[in-house]
């Protein structure tokens, strides 16, 4: 991490000083070391950071919902699965079939080659990969 100086270099941000900066008491003191050792601080800035510094360890509810009760959600509701991941309402997204075992599907007869389906995500109609997140847009798993 880097910080500007107060003649604005740069000055790498090292553990000793971080450490005086977690004993800080209030947001004042934190001005106070920064001032002291030439670092450029507003008050917000400070405000920032003396939270970030000092976080209870309480989960927020968004947090405390995505660690309990099984699945996590993405804020609009679609339960975050994997590839592998696999459930009662798993459909095909080549033949639209519910089958629960494994499956093979012709995809180039001039080259027979075929695709061999698992009834995972994976294969499901319901996924979509969005920003790296698998996704789960069957309405029943929506939160």
């Amino acid at each position: 991490m880097e910080i500007k100086t107060r003649r604005n270099k740069k000055m790498e941000f090292n553990t000793e000083l971080l450490e005086k900066a977690k004993e800080a008491k209030s947001t004042e003191e934190l001005l106070t070391l920064a001032k002291e050792n030439g670092v450029e601080l507003t008050k917000e800035e400070a405000d920032a950071y003396f939270a970030q510094l000092n976080k209870s360890g309480e989960l927020s509810d968004e947090e405390l919902d995505n660690v309990s009760g099984g699945g996590c959600h993405a804020k609009d509701g679609r339960l975050i699965v994997t590839s592998a991941y696999s459930c009662e309402d798993f459909t095909c997204k080549l033949c639209g079939s519910h089958r629960r075992d494994y499956h093979t599907h012709v995809t180039n007869l001039e080259s027979r080659t075929a695709t061999i389906v698992q009834p995972t995500c994976n294969f499901c109609k319901y996924l979509t990969i969005e920003r790296g997140l698998y996704l789960c847009n069957h309405v029943d798993h929506k939160k």
